[in-house]
């Protein structure tokens, strides 16, 4: 198993299309099942990082109905390039 950084950036690069922290916790919970930093806020550190060395980009920006922050990322071109990176498991 990928350590969870690795495998969310591996996700973004698998999932194809725009994507949300609320995706990965849904599509990744089976693989991570009772690790404790397997969590929202966690998954939105990881993601804030992808976003800051510009490996993925926010796109679509909206509230859910608790009025938190949803923000939809993809990988870039950048991103892409680094794919050949990840360990095959």
């Amino acid at each position: 198993m990928l350590p969870l950084k690795l495998r969310i950036f591996e996700y973004a690069y698998q999932v194809g299309k725009p994507f949300t922290a609320q995706d990965v916790l849904r599509d990744l919970a089976s693989e991570y099942k009772g690790e404790k930093q397997f969590n929202k806020k966690r998954i939105m550190e990881y993601l804030q990082s992808f976003l800051g060395v510009g490996m993925l980009e926010a796109g679509e920006v909206e509230y859910d109905e608790n009025g938190e922050l949803i923000v939809h990322c993809k990988i870039t071109d950048f991103g892409l390039s680094r794919v050949k990176y990840i360990p095959k498991h």
